[in-house]
């Protein structure tokens, strides 16, 4: 025999679980804009059954419904993958965006740029080639030398733009650092909180997404592993097996930064953990990406800057070499038409990239003072031999110069090989502009991938509104009907007691 108030225990526990369905759906309806949030759901289950007897014999009537937990609909699997793409997509967003950057400086137009002053130097170079001396020879000398001082400021211009950049780069690594370091102390923290409010075995669904989305933005800053013990806690490591967060610790990295580091005269820094004893070398994301793009040889800042410093040291001894060939307006031969007169740049003690600590040719690079002085642009030896004491002057050797700038040299040069420099600023360009879009095709393509793995967690995770309302409307459905029971018991026991004086 049953109890005669069974019943209405059975219709109470589904009120209260149709209630809390109803809670969790509003808890949803409520966050479903809240980044990094996860659907919950009301896992139920029937209540023990109460044995009765029957005319067949033993039976069990069911008793009602209890709740089981209130879990998050989250697959870890999805998560590592979207860890590990979003790293990568990170990596090369920050490479196309630097490398914007870096053609944004080698930008050219027709009035504008490196190749636009190598250009005008050229012409001004046959002008003088046509018109050696006499007064249309002063003002051709006097163009050359702009020209020539025009193009030493815009590589110089280019290569403090690069340096800039690269100071850039270096405080961006800080600032990332330093927010890496804030991502996991908070790891660490939630890790602490999570174990102490699952010790029940209950899941702490909101910490544990906060926690996830922290990985999340952290997996955008360089590449993550993460695995979860059986208390809940996560182990959060980087590339080389580095622990970030193990438990309720989180690893501190520390940024040095080296002022002024030659030849180029950017900063650098150097991560490093364990108060030193551990240098940190970062794979995949941003701090991955723009620490490769700063100190790269071929193809990084450092790379474009190696390009320019090429180009310096052309000036400095290949077109040095032809001017010594050539003779002034004095019949002297000529000496540096770059640099210091006397000084030989062909010479290892006279190589600024030799000396300690080393410096670059481009900030050597200047037109010879003795140019500015009183009729200092006689100087400029565009004769190929000493013809003014035979009364007639020649322009041969500005035009072996201006072939140096547009014409494959006889003789390989050891800055700029069998290039002219024209040509070698052009493959700079060239190469850039494949670097470039290569990096957009990358980054677009993996965009590609991290949108489906995002896709695929919303499927899982995300908060579909219509879900919910149908949802909400089920639940209300149920809460009625178990009232229902509720009044209807109410109404069986009037009866049995008031109007039937039993009970």
């Amino acid at each position: 025999m049953t109890s005669t108030f069974g019943g209405f225990n059975t219709a109470v526990s589904g009120l209260a679980a149709q209630q809390l369905n109803i809670n969790t759906a509003g808890h949803n309806v409520s966050n479903a804009s809240t980044d990094g949030y996860s659907r919950q759901r009301v896992n139920l289950v029937t209540t023990i059954p109460e044995a009765v007897y029957t005319a067949s014999g033993k039976s069990y009537l069911g008793t009602g419904v209890t709740t089981q937990s209130i879990s998050r609909a989250r697959d870890f699997l999805v998560d590592a993958q979207y860890w590990q793409q979003n790293s990568t997509k990170s990596y090369w967003q920050s490479q196309s965006d630097n490398l914007g950057s870096i053609e944004n400086i080698f930008s050219d137009t027709k009035t504008t740029g490196l190749q636009n002053v190598i250009n005008k130097f050229n012409t001004a170079l046959g002008t003088l080639a046509s018109n050696p001396d006499g007064t249309a020879g002063i003002s051709a000398r006097t163009v050359v030398r702009e020209s020539a001082n025009a193009l030493a400021q815009t590589l110089q211009q280019d290569a403090a733009s690069l340096v800039q950049q690269a100071n850039d780069i270096s405080t961006r690594i800080d600032a990332q650092v330093t927010q890496v370091n804030n991502f996991t102390s908070q790891i660490a923290a939630l890790n602490k909180q999570i174990i102490v409010q699952e010790v029940g075995g209950a899941k702490a669904n909101d910490l544990r997404d906060k926690r996830d989305y922290l990985v999340d933005q952290l997996s955008s800053m360089t590449s993550v592993n993460v695995s979860e013990d059986q208390s809940g806690a996560y182990t959060v490591s980087i590339a080389g097996g580095i622990p970030l967060v193990q438990g309720n610790d989180a690893t501190v990295l520390t940024v040095k930064d080296t002022a002024n580091t030659p030849p180029y005269g950017y900063t650098t820094t150097s991560i490093t953990a364990n108060g030193g004893a551990i240098n940190v070398i970062m794979k995949d994301g941003s701090i991955a990406s723009l620490t490769k793009l700063r100190d790269e040889t071929i193809g990084g800042t450092n790379g474009y800057l190696k390009k320019l410093d090429d180009m310096a040291q052309f000036f400095m001894q290949d077109f040095n070499a032809q001017h010594k060939k050539g003779f002034d307006m004095n019949g002297v031969a000529g000496d540096n038409f770059f640099g210091t007169t006397g000084v030989d740049y062909t010479l290892t003690a006279n190589d600024p990239t030799a000396q300690i600590p080393p410096t670059s040719w481009i900030s050597k690079l200047t037109v010879n003072s003795a140019f500015y002085t009183a009729n200092g642009v006689n100087l400029i030896a565009a004769q190929d031999k000493n013809a003014v004491t035979g009364g007639t002057a020649n322009g041969l050797n500005a035009t072996a110069l201006s072939n140096l700038l547009v014409k494959k040299p006889s003789t390989p040069s050891a800055a700029l090989g069998d290039n002219s420099l024209s040509d070698y600023y052009g493959s700079v360009i060239s190469a850039l502009g494949v670097q470039s879009q290569q990096s957009q095709s990358m980054n677009s393509n993996q965009g590609v991938i991290v949108n489906a793995t995002t896709k695929s967690r919303e499927q899982i995770s995300g908060v579909d509104m219509n879900e919910e309302l149908a949802n909400i409307i089920k639940y209300q459905q149920a809460y009625g009907a178990c009232a229902k029971v509720m009044t209807t018991m109410d109404s069986m026991l009037d009866t049995l007691i008031n109007k039937t004086s039993v009970g």
